[in-house]
């Protein structure tokens, strides 16, 4: 036990230490596992998860906490033997930190950071609880735990064949799907169709797949529920010529893929190289490398001409960098969750998120001057309206060649409502939360070409 408890610290300590605030922690996770040339085996992945998650969150209450514990005012003749440099905090001690205050509660593992927590557990403790008790931290709130979202590859596997692996593997049963809400309560061993989302599963939360024969063969893919709306939306029939501008790691674009039933052509762009590499890797495990090509380039650079590679292009799915705002998970149940209703200035870095705005408008412009493109899907994971509602806006007053239409009608959480500017557009753009929809902060829009702009098909 303390073999494994020292080899997750280890992993999760490596993961913070080498991203950048957090930047880029989830896909070091999900290339931590051993299937994928890593150390973590797949049972210890969600685990291996959440301590990054939670360490990153909770860095600066742990590091306070430890400051008025003493721990930075420790001689170097107090600290353990082998201990390094607290100055700075290394990210060791982050990880170790949140495993002792607000993670599973113990301090298991053989280094010298483990004995250094170990020993003044009592008065972190007593630390932490004054700063609760003062009212200068939330008190202890559980975690959001949403649904097991799984998804069916229809390359690969049949929504049938897979209600009854999930049945036999996973000992589950199956529960008509509940009208009338769209929110879930998946009662343990049960699990249940997505009465919106066509081929997805909704199965109790924490049920481990991850080492799944059937996920790891690319039948099955683990996958939010907010995050299959941009395909719904987009819903390029079969034979569409597509391109997914900000592709990896290649939900979104495999999702397109399995709508077209494999009939058609998607070019998947991601410009970072990494990241590129686990896309082809991951096209190849859904079975769609015979019509998904990825292409290393920024998307900024896709040539608009009408004699160009893309003149054909009929479909863009574009869901860009954006503030992460909306990610529920990461937010504990009751506390200061970041609100559908706040706007840019109300975000930790308003400059920044209006930054990533400008560019959400350029790349969907960008989109729009394909010579034949009908219908683009623009999604975010935030809850901002700045990267959201005024995008569109900005975009419908840019150009008068796209319309926004109705997105995914059967959704019934739709734009921000009582905001005059957005009376026209909130009835056809999605929304998501936690709270009204059982998964993550998310939006989603759809722009169609206007019938006065379509193309015009030669008379025979």
């Amino acid at each position: 036990m303390s073999e494994t408890a020292q080899l997750l610290i280890d992993l999760a300590a490596d993961i913070i230490g080498s991203s950048n605030g957090g930047k880029g922690a989830k896909n070091q996770v999900y290339y931590a596992q051993t299937s994928l040339g890593g150390t973590c085996p797949p049972h210890l992945l969600p685990m291996l998860n959440t301590m990054v998650n939670g360490a990153l969150h909770s860095k600066d209450t742990l590091l306070k906490c430890a400051t008025e514990a003493g721990l930075f005012s420790l001689p170097a003749s107090r600290l353990p033997t082998g201990c390094p440099s607290l100055e700075p905090p290394p990210a060791e001690l982050v990880v170790v930190l949140y495993e002792a205050l607000l993670g599973s509660r113990r301090v298991r593992g053989s280094s010298p950071i483990v004995q250094l927590v170990k020993a003044h557990k009592s008065e972190l403790q007593k630390k932490l609880a004054a700063r609760r008790k003062g009212g200068t931290e939330h008190k202890f709130k559980a975690r959001i735990k949403l649904p097991r979202f799984v998804r069916v590859n229809l390359l690969k596997t049949t929504v049938e064949d897979a209600k009854q692996y999930i049945r036999r593997k996973l000992k589950l049963k199956f529960v008509e799907p509940g009208t009338g809400t769209n929110t879930f309560s998946i009662q343990p061993r049960t699990f249940t169709s997505d009465p919106i989302l066509p081929d997805v599963f909704i199965l109790p939360s924490g049920t481990n797949l991850h080492g799944d024969k059937q996920v790891e063969s690319g039948a099955l893919v683990l996958q939010d529920r907010s995050s299959c709306l941009s395909a719904i939306a987009l819903s390029p029939p079969p034979g569409s010529i597509c391109i997914d501008t900000c592709a990896s790691p290649g939900n979104k674009t495999l999702h397109m893929a399995s709508l077209m039933r494999g009939r058609g052509k998607i070019i998947a762009f991601e410009r970072d190289k990494v990241r590129l590499g686990t896309l082809v890797r991951r096209i190849g495990e859904q079975g769609a490398e015979h019509f998904v090509t990825a292409r290393g380039e920024d998307a900024m650079s896709i040539d608009t001409s009408a004699s160009g590679e893309f003149k054909d292009v009929t479909h863009v799915l574009i869901d860009p960098s954006c503030s992460g705002s909306g990610l529920a998970a990461q937010t504990a149940t009751g506390t200061a969750q970041a609100s559908e209703y706040d706007n840019g200035s109300l975000a930790m870095d308003s400059g920044k998120v209006k930054q990533l705005a400008d560019q959400q408008v350029q790349l969907i412009l960008h989109a729009m001057a394909l010579p034949a493109v009908q219908a683009i899907a623009y999604s975010t994971c935030s809850v901002f309206r700045e990267e959201n509602e005024d995008v569109v806006l900005r975009v419908l007053k840019a150009q008068r060649t796209f319309k926004c239409a109705m997105a995914i009608p059967k959704w019934p959480h739709r734009g921000l409502e009582d905001i005059p500017e957005f009376s026209k557009i909130s009835p056809l753009v999605c929304r998501a939360t936690f709270e009204r929809d059982s998964t993550n902060g998310f939006f989603v829009a759809r722009f169609e070409r206007s019938s006065g702009n379509k193309k015009k098909k030669k008379k025979k």
